[in-house]
């Protein structure tokens, strides 16, 4: 299989995204921590210490320590260059560096090279979707919007083999059109989105669109079809030895999902580490984005709440 932007190169490169102030800025991180071990926890202001269970990207006011079991690698995100943190040390993250508080943290070392400018302005343009518009109805009830658009184009495969789309109305059902071939789904009336499982279709290149219906008949067509692509079980083979050679960093597994195509795996990567990591809001503008490269507005309207809330809190 031959991926589009990302080879067996990129496994030991340092992928670094993000964003912070005294709470939360929009600056990209200075660090990711890598290779812990024993008792690692993080602050972003000193009172409250986090334990870290995962590759962890650093920005700028964190504070890291470890304990008397614990060490760590710090990768710069810029430079490249690594420093292993050793055990009951301090760094403070500061004015782009990485600072020595208490303890031991070694002379840098040069690591392999960055995608690190790539990563900044799919950073960047995450950005423009984290503010929240004003709720312009009047009522009490919300207003439904039929108009549903899917993702132009998108890679499904065995192991990742759903399509989404938003959720228009509790009402609404839908007809999914796959190669002018019809397919009832009924409504769901409390989905946050609509899925559905992609079966039995050729690998190679298909068609679809998703019709809006409502007790009266149909409400929404769309203009044009949506395409998407069946990976074959060999490419679909080796997308899963990719993943499992980046570890568990959420970032990298995205990154490469989304130079593939597979936008609905990388938006599941996204919502299975927020389960796991709630309070992690410097890397939450990335899932907005996600749910906006997919059409789910109303999921990217909420995540932008919660993330614009959490700036406002005092952490």
């Amino acid at each position: 299989m031959k991926f589009k932007t990302v080879g067996l190169g990129v496994l030991l490169v340092s992928i670094c995204m993000g964003f912070s102030q005294v709470a939360f800025s929009k600056n990209p991180p200075v660090a990711k921590l890598v290779q812990f071990e024993g008792k690692v926890e993080y602050s972003r202001n000193g009172t409250r210490w986090v334990p870290i269970r995962r590759t962890k990207y650093l920005f700028d006011n964190y504070l890291i320590r470890t304990g008397a079991d614990g060490s760590g690698k710090i990768i710069n995100q810029s430079s490249g260059k690594s420093q292993e943190l050793g055990s009951s040390s301090e760094i403070k993250v500061q004015g782009g560096l990485v600072q020595l508080v208490s303890g031991n943290l070694t002379p840098e070392k040069d690591e392999s090279s960055s995608l690190f400018q790539s990563l900044m302005n799919k950073f960047a343009k995450a950005q423009r979707y984290t503010t929240v518009r004003r709720n312009i109805n009047k009522g009490d009830e919300p207003v439904c919007d039929n108009k549903v658009r899917t993702i132009r184009n998108v890679t499904v495969s065995a192991s990742h083999p759903d399509i989404v789309w938003r959720n228009a109305c509790p009402e609404f059902s839908y007809r999914l059109v796959i190669n002018g071939d019809a397919v009832d789904v009924p409504a769901q009336s409390t989905s946050e989105m609509i899925r559905f499982t992609v079966n039995d279709l050729e690998p190679g290149e298909h068609t679809y669109r998703v019709e809006v219906l409502d007790k009266g008949g149909t409400v929404y067509i769309p203009r044009k079809d949506s395409a998407f692509k069946v990976m074959s079980g060999d490419e679909d083979a080796e997308v899963t030895k990719m993943l499992s050679m980046f570890g568990d960093d959420v970032f990298m597994h995205t990154n490469f999902l989304e130079e593939q195509g597979m936008h609905v795996a990388a938006m599941d990567a996204y919502r299975e580490y927020f389960l796991e990591n709630p309070d992690d809001h410097d890397m939450r503008p990335l899932l907005i984005q996600s749910y906006q490269n997919l059409k789910l507005s109303n999921l990217r309207e909420s995540e932008a709440r919660l993330y614009n809330a959490a700036l406002e809190e005092d952490f």
